[in-house]
């Protein structure tokens, strides 16, 4: 009949428009979402530059245990890493720590307070590590006996922060790691200690 005819005529039409409107919207939610993704590969940060410009190594002696088990490593290092932001936009480190290691073993952890790395800025960066660590590693000493005849000991110095960003209108956080590999002169005990300038490239994880 004409009115059954009509009402199918207009549920289809009501169908079709309902497909075309959100046929329009998916396409609104690509076109945003590629407009997006380009703006932001376009604008993505570049990695931080991170150089070890200076160490004071004033104590490092690692003591073998008293059954010839685990060793005892007395410390005391001051390391000053440079990092330079290359970006138009300033980052924050919103949290940071600095651990130190030798052969593979960490000894040493210093908490380092935020703070921001302006835009095409740099910052000097010092972590201080001193204390005592429990060594329980044989290839440790051996390395440490090695290094001490050859007068310089190989020390890995990592920074790890949480970092925040803004970039145009995007907010971004990111996790980011610098480690540098240091090699520092055996100490001389009789003698005051004085930082050794580096210049040490580091590798950084952004």
């Amino acid at each position: 009949s004409p009115s059954r005819a009509d009402h199918q005529f207009s549920s289809g039409r009501a169908d079709g428009l309902l497909c075309f409107v959100f046929k329009v919207i998916a396409l609104v939610i690509i076109a945003l979402g590629a407009a997006t993704l380009v703006l932001w590969l376009i604008l993505r940060p570049g990695a931080v530059r991170a150089t070890a410009v200076s160490a004071t190594l004033s104590r490092f002696d690692l003591a073998e245990g008293v059954r010839g088990g685990e060793g005892v490593l007395q410390y005391n290092l001051t390391v000053d890493v440079r990092v330079r932001n290359p970006n138009r936009y300033r980052i924050h480190y919103e949290y940071a720590e600095a651990q130190a290691s030798y052969d593979g073993e960490r000894f040493g952890y210093d908490p380092v307070e935020p703070f921001y790395l302006e835009r095409k800025g740099e910052r000097t960066v010092t972590a201080a590590f001193a204390g005592s660590s429990v060594v329980d590693d044989r290839g440790a000493l051996r390395s440490y006996r090695r290094e001490r005849g050859d007068g310089f000991y190989y020390v890995k110095v990592r920074l790890y922060a949480d970092l925040g960003f803004k970039v145009r209108v995007f907010n971004a956080r990111r996790k980011s790691k610098i480690s540098c590999t240091l090699r520092l002169p055996v100490p001389n005990a009789s003698a005051t200690p004085v930082p050794t300038m580096l210049g040490t490239r580091c590798a950084v994880d952004f």
